[in-house]
């Protein structure tokens, strides 16, 4: 489901299938999570894997 996120004021994906994406993500150690912040950073190889799994 979309969710808007007061802070930055833009839509992300939440409920069960944000959560499956993103554990497929750190799983695959394509992204770490930021220490202290809600933030995701995704290397450069994580974020081409991320664009052919999913935008493919």
């Amino acid at each position: 489901r979309a969710c808007l996120d007061w802070s930055v004021r833009r839509s992300h994906l939440a409920g069960t299938l944000g959560a499956a994406i993103l554990d497929k993500i750190l799983l695959e150690k394509w992204a770490r999570r930021e220490k202290d912040s809600r933030a995701v950073v995704f290397s450069p190889l994580g974020k081409q894997a991320f664009e052919r799994v999913f935008l493919a």
